[in-house]
């Protein structure tokens, strides 16, 4: 399972920036987080339209790593 991130900054600054998790999730697929970032984006100035959508990430969930994040 994949959980989505988006990495939001004010339009051009980008010292003042907002990691947004997705609430939706978690996606059985990495193709699915990756669309789901992209939707995030597309919607992004309807909520936050001072901010832009710089990155996006989808870690995997898994059980095993014990709360560590690998990137």
């Amino acid at each position: 399972m994949f959980e989505a991130y988006v990495l939001v900054c004010v339009i051009g600054n980008a010292n003042l920036c907002h990691t947004l998790s997705d609430l939706e999730g978690p996606y059985k697929t990495r193709q699915e987080c990756i669309a789901r970032t992209y939707e995030i984006a597309v919607d992004l100035p309807s909520y936050m339209p001072n901010y832009e959508a710089l990155k996006y990430k989808c870690f995997e969930n898994n059980e095993d790593a014990e709360g560590k994040v690998r990137t």
